[in-house]
């Protein structure tokens, strides 16, 4: 974003890593940073992101991924009202697509959330619909597909094979098995650059509106491994582990992003292939 000409304010919970403290589920937190910054736009990204923590602490994931975003939009309506409001949703919220429909999916496309994650966006979702109505605030709700790219953590499956290969690389191995739960499954990839651009053109038009954020085509799993073993000087091979196949009868799950780009002349522009290459070096840089 501070390529793009913004001066940026980030929050963390406590501060840490961070210009302000902001604890979304404190109402006076999130209010005394709203008054202090009056800031022209917030891109509100901060949540909880794991679908499998979620069904163990299903309140605790409601409280931050809507009740957060809820005070937001309190504060910005009492002291901000010019305010842009970017609200990171996500790809979960349509579900698995049932028997017999066909990609891509469309920001009309039904809503089916299947888990409290997905479940809490899509309530967040109607907040910002809410908002928009009757108090006037500019809203754009992002639906993130996967991302990809240096930074990501490894509870991404591109990020966890770029662990593990640069971790068999520093004990100096010739050859790595990889765990895939199916090879064959396919999801919308796209570069974390990319979604930032996206961000900021969103910001730059003030575009308001549900916008998918991705990159119009499935890849496979296999593909990425395929990728990330072609900067590698290991012996790559994956296999095929039933315990990590979560939905494996649901093999292509893309969307559209015609929409975004109608608005505001967005596209992706990073390949896949240097997504993975620098996600890889970044985590030959880490632990």
């Amino acid at each position: 974003m501070r390529e793009a000409g913004y001066e940026v304010v980030g929050t963390s919970t406590d501060g840490e890593g961070a210009d302000l403290a902001c604890d979304l589920r404190r109402p006076e937190s999130v209010d005394r940073v709203v008054g202090e910054t009056r800031p022209g736009a917030i891109l509100l990204s901060a949540g909880m992101a794991s679908i499998s923590d979620s069904w163990v602490d299903p309140d605790e994931v409601f409280r931050v991924n809507t009740g957060g975003p809820f005070n937001v939009l309190e504060s910005v309506r009492r002291r901000s009202p010019g305010t842009h409001l970017l609200i990171a949703s996500s790809a979960g919220v349509y579900g698995p697509p049932e028997s017999g429909e066909s990609m891509p999916f469309t920001e009309d496309s039904p809503v089916r959330p299947v888990s409290p994650y997905a479940a809490s966006k899509a309530a967040t979702e109607v907040l910002c619909r809410q908002f928009a109505a009757q108090e006037g605030i500019a809203i754009s709700v992002c639906r993130i597909f996967n991302q990809v790219g240096p930074g990501q953590n490894a509870a991404q499956a591109p990020a966890e094979f770029s662990r593990e290969i640069a971790r068999a690389e520093r004990r100096g191995e010739r050859t790595l098995r990889l765990s895939v739960g199916n090879p064959a499954v396919e999801r919308d990839f796209t570069d974390v650059r990319d979604t930032a651009r996206a961000f900021a053109g969103m910001i730059a038009a003030r575009a308001t509106g549900t916008f998918n954020i991705c990159s119009g085509t499935g890849t496979s799993l296999a593909r990425i491994v395929k990728a990330l073993a072609a900067n590698s000087p290991l012996e790559v091979e994956m296999f095929t582990d039933p315990d990590r196949s979560r939905r494996a009868d649901i093999l292509s799950v893309y969307g559209s992003n015609s929409r975004l780009r109608e608005a505001i002349g967005w596209q992706p522009e990073v390949p896949l292939e240097r997504s993975l290459a620098d996600l890889l070096e970044d985590w030959r840089t880490r632990d």
